[in-house]
């Protein structure tokens, strides 16, 4: 363990005392220097108060500034919330210290290192809000940084000697991005007004509400004494070790710790509380033995030794809160402590189809929706920023998405859900979704859900951490009739009948509480809306159902958390604050997982399947991927608009569909429980967010402009007959993500993202270019739908010919074809040309409505490296219309 034998209490008194007279004494000592030693070397020298003179130029502070001359470097990534609030009693209720992570910040930073530059860093001004805009004119010579996520540069060292050049080509690129064909920056299609909230509760409601179920009590006396710098920022996955925490850190302050953890246990305990009563089975003072009975048992969570080769889960549990193991608990247990300990992110992902999406409902109804809808108030008040995606999609698997998991998927998940059981039925496929998510990303997420059989398999060969969830349909009552329905809880009415009366739990009337509209004087649509949204077929689960599985799944997550704050209270109690690292840190447990992942043996599971159709090394290395498909991860940065070449005037493929209103929607009376019905959050929070953070703020890319340039022939020149078919916003999976509306829609506040959007064209569209960026495995495969019809693609509608006649005479260089289907693939300028039957040899379809080609297939690349990819039909007119949808490399 890396934990000294002493016991670090500390008193926030004496910190603030310390803290203030190292203050006093460094100005005095700094200043008294420069004075005494008027260093006039053309360096530096001391003028007066406010003004220090760097070589000939004066910064010059502002007499209205009240930050001292010379304060330590405040890290760029750290916000100091103090959120007071209604219920504030005398000194008020405020709020944690919060880091916020690099890869979350959308704040202009400054390099700590000093001149160091990141060429590749630079928010797109596209998408800058207009408060950034101000404020980076007020600070030309900070580095903006927003770069990619996942790729982050590697080589700040030669980026110290930035020439004149390189930094005309930094403007000609920030000028060429603000023609970037991003529409729908995430600062304006996302909102915190969510239209499942009731409101801001009266004072009589909320002393009723804290008067029977609590309130948060806890806050930082003195602020001010923490830590400005982010000292977690040096060190892997924000591992700080024991050692390293500054002694006023909060982590490190034994007052504050303990009494945080004491809030957040009660908190953890409220909002558990909270379900059981909202299912009937609270008060617990108020319940026989029998009922306690169930309601220890509805939720309850099996631990299971899948080392033992007959351990088998039961299916009760899976009516219940479902499995995992000892082993995957404390995985779980450990990426909380992790982001809890390290202000971070916690993220949870869904990959599955139409009825985990939530189709038949509103979005925001989904289970993934509601498990965040509960957890958010929770994870706020401890610190942490919670993230929810539900990335599901109608009438797919998870495999177009799997084979560029890290970007698509996200590549910083703590646990990702599987929930494909209609659509993918094929293991290989299921099992690519696993590895690729355990390999592919900065963390190696718990695996929630899926075949029993593969997820033994992971946790006994490659350590990973596996769970399966329940349903929770153990503690429902039988709805006998219409009548009994009304002395039942709200949330438990029409979940389960007998069988005389099965046909009462089916009707839709008791299964779906949606709408479709909701009149406002602001917007009027332009299609008639429908009463309530499409497919409420019986196979798409209802409101209910969804609600359910999402309290089960927050139960799990409560309990986890729940065993975090012990864990915590209790191995500080002998080893000290702050927390022993062997509690809390991921890096070496995360390596472990991915570099067993990455080695398993190709008899283990049933990725190597895959093979049929890809790289066999297709489960072995880390694949990332573009699309127009939504829901996705960071959709601004996975987009394939930010990889398309635009043609030599300037023309770039443009997103058809319009977006009929912008904006937050209305407050909407079926997302919350009718009167009288009790409504979890607001017991949870009894207020509004504590914390004031953005949501998932993933850096913006540079546009395909700001990639390195490669050279290539003049025969390979992007086409002008190639359109965007993509859903308008910022299409995230989140609760806040504003998304599709489109102008046409007879469902606009459906709230569904899922569109297999795609760039779409034919034999008269010329080339579709790509610059693909730092491919590194050797792989390129890319996506794409045949079956589109003729007249889906606008822009050619009237052309005969390529390009609608503009002339290109370097494609006259092109070999001569046969007359009919041609498919033509360019790597870097070398093209590779397919007769019709060579193109369907070449084409796989290893799922339904999946077809893909491998245009590289390159084990033997050594270095990360950008790539051209240019590809075309001919030879079809405007008859075969093709989409392409994803590339992965």
């Amino acid at each position: 363990m890396n934990s000294p034998q002493r016991t670090r209490f500390v008193s926030s008194d004496r910190i603030g005392e310390k803290k203030r007279n190292l203050i006093v004494f460094a100005i005095i000592a700094i200043v008294t220097a420069l004075i005494c030693l008027g260093i006039n070397d053309g360096r530096i020298s001391f003028t007066g108060i406010g003004n220090i003179v760097v070589g000939k130029q004066t910064t010059n502070q502002s007499d209205d500034d009240d930050t001292p001359l010379f304060k330590p470097t405040a890290s760029p990534t750290m916000k100091i919330v103090q959120n007071k609030n209604d219920d504030d009693d005398g000194g008020g209720e405020a709020g944690v210290t919060v880091p916020t992570t690099p890869h979350d910040s959308d704040e202009e930073q400054t390099d700590p290192v000093g001149d160091q530059d990141d060429s590749n860093a630079g928010s797109n001004p596209s998408q800058e809000t207009e408060d950034s805009t101000k404020k980076n004119d007020k600070s030309d010579n900070k580095d903006e940084q927003g770069g990619n996520n996942e790729e982050q540069p590697k080589e700040k060292e030669d980026s110290k000697n930035t020439s004149t050049n390189e930094a005309k080509t930094e403007k000609e690129t920030q000028d060429n991005n603000k023609k970037s064909n991003f529409k729908y920056p995430e600062e304006k299609y996302t909102t915190d007004i969510l239209p499942w909230s009731k409101g801001i509760l009266t004072e009589e409601e909320k002393d009723a509400m804290i008067e029977k179920w609590g309130k948060w009590h806890f806050w930082d006396g003195e602020p001010e004494t923490r830590p400005t710098e982010d000292y977690m920022a040096p060190f892997p996955n924000r591992d700080c070790p024991y050692d390293e925490f500054p002694e006023t850190a909060w982590q490190a302050d034994a007052v504050y710790v303990n009494h945080m953890l004491d809030s957040a246990g009660e908190l953890v305990a409220r909002a558990k509380e909270a379900i059981y009563t909202e299912y009937g089975y609270g008060p617990r003072d108020e319940l026989d033995h029998d009922q306690l009975k169930t309601r220890m048992d509805m939720f309850k969570l099996s631990l299971i030794d899948l080392d033992d080769d007959s351990a088998v889960p039961t299916s009760t549990s899976l009516t219940q809160g479902g499995w995992t193991t000892k082993r995957s608990l404390k995985g779980l247990v450990r990426r909380l402590l992790h982001a809890m300990m390290t202000n971070d992110t916690f993220t949870i992902v869904l990959g599955g189809h139409s009825a985990a999406a939530g189709h038949g409902n509103h979005f925001l109804q989904s289970y993934m929706m509601q498990l965040y809808k509960v957890l958010e108030p929770v994870f706020t008040r401890v610190g942490v920023k919670l993230i929810v995606r539900n990335l599901a999609q109608g009438g797919l698997g998870t495999m177009q998405h799997s084979l560029g998991s890290s970007s698509i998927y996200g590549d910083n998940i703590d646990v990702l859900v599987w929930d494909s059981s209609m659509t993918e039925k094929d293991k290989n496929a299921i099992d690519l979704f696993y590895r690729q998510a355990l390999i592919g990303g900065k963390r190696a997420p718990v695996l929630w859900g899926g075949p029993f059989e593969l997820l033994r398999d992971l946790y006994r060969f490659a350590d990973a951490d596996v769970m399966v969830p329940g349903n929770g349909m153990y503690g429902i009552p039988e709805t006998m009739d219409v009548d009994h329905a009304a002395t039942l809880p709200f949330a438990s009415r029409y979940l389960k009948c007998p069988d005389e009366s099965r046909d009462l739990c089916n009707l839709n009337e008791n299964r779906f509480r949606a709408l479709c509209w909701i009149d406002r004087d602001d917007v009027t649509p332009s299609q008639k809306q429908l009463e309530k949204p499409p497919s409420q077929v019986g196979w798409h689960p209802g409101f209910r159902v969804h609600q359910l599985t999402g309290r089960t799944m927050a139960m799990v997550m409560l309990t986890a958390l729940g065993d975090a704050i012990d864990t915590w209270s209790e191995g500080t109690i002998f080893e000290g604050h702050p927390l022993a690292d062997d509690h809390w840190h991921v890096t070496d447990y995360y390596s472990n997982i991915r570099e067993k992942t990455m080695n398993l043996d190709s008899s283990i599971g049933s990725c190597s399947q895959n093979s049929k159709f890809f790289p066999e090394r297709i489960c072995k290395v880390p694949m990332q991927g573009r699309t127009e498909f939504t829901p996705r991860a960071n959709p601004n940065y996975t987009s394939l608009q930010i990889i398309v070449k635009a043609s030599q005037d300037g023309f770039l493929p443009q997103i058809k569909i319009v977006m009929e209103y912008e904006g937050p929607d209305v407050p909407n009376p079926l997302l919350i429980p009718p009167d009288g019905e009790l409504d979890v959050p607001p017991i949870i929070s009894n207020r509004r967010t504590l914390l004031d953070v953005d949501i998932d703020n993933a850096p913006m890319p540079s546009n395909h402009s700001n990639l390195r340039r490669r050279r290539r022939l003049d025969r390979i020149k992007p086409g002008k007959g190639w359109e965007i078919d993509a859903l308008p916003g910022y299409c995230d999976g989140t609760a806040h993500g504003i998304c599709g509306r489109a102008v046409g829609s007879n469902c606009l506040l459906s709230g569904h993202m899922d569109h297999r959007g795609g760039i779409l064209g034919n034999a008269l569209s010329g080339w579709l270019v790509m610059e693909v960026p730092k491919v590194s495995n050797g792989i390129i495969i890319i996506k794409f739908e045949n079956w589109h019809l003729e007249n889906e693609s606008t822009v050619t509608k009237g052309w005969t010919e390529v390009n609608g006649g503009e002339y290109d005479r370097a494609l006259a260089n092109v070999p001569p074809l046969p007359d009919d289907f041609v498919f033509e693939y360019a790597i870097d300028g070398n093209i590779t040309s397919l007769n019709k039957t060579q193109f369907e040899e070449a084409m796989k379809n290893p799922q339904r409505t999946i077809l893909t080609l491998v245009v590289l297939d390159d084990p033997n690349m050594k270095e990360p490296k950008d790539i051209e990819v240019a590809f075309r039909m001919r030879n079809s007119g405007r008859t075969n219309v093709f989409s392409f949808t994803h590339i992965y490399w």
